[in-house]
């Protein structure tokens, strides 16, 4: 997975153009507060295998890391709303998931500040 790009570089600079350095961080504080939480609704889904509620809430969380670049997560989580699948894959995608987002919101702080004005 390492070669497939996890930033959508473009959409940030563009965002950096229009809102500043300031306002790309606000809107990035913004879905760290609420990303936990609907992973929490994820993970709360997929333990009642709640299929309906479980693909739900992976378009929600894909909309949100789609909103601030992170390109690979967003995938991840179109899997989990989109493809046919089993339990057992579904668990794994939740996991491949969730250990991906704190390194890849790393690199995006790190972009961040190396684009900074």
């Amino acid at each position: 997975m390492a070669e497939q790009q996890v930033l959508d570089t473009e959409l940030l600079s563009q965002y950096r153009e229009s809102l500043g350095d300031d306002g790309l961080k606000a809107t990035l504080a913004t879905f760290d507060q609420i990303i936990q939480s609907y992973a929490n609704l994820l993970h709360q889904a997929a333990k009642q295998k709640n299929e309906e509620q479980l693909r739900s809430q992976a378009h929600k969380v894909k909309g949100a890391c789609n909103s601030v670049g992170l390109l690979q997560l967003a995938k991840l989580m179109e899997r989990l709303e989109k493809d046919a699948w089993e339990w057992p894959q579904a668990e794994r995608l939740l996991i491949e998931w969730a250990d991906s987002v704190s390194p890849h919101r790393q690199q995006l702080n790190q972009w961040v500040e190396q684009e900074a004005y």
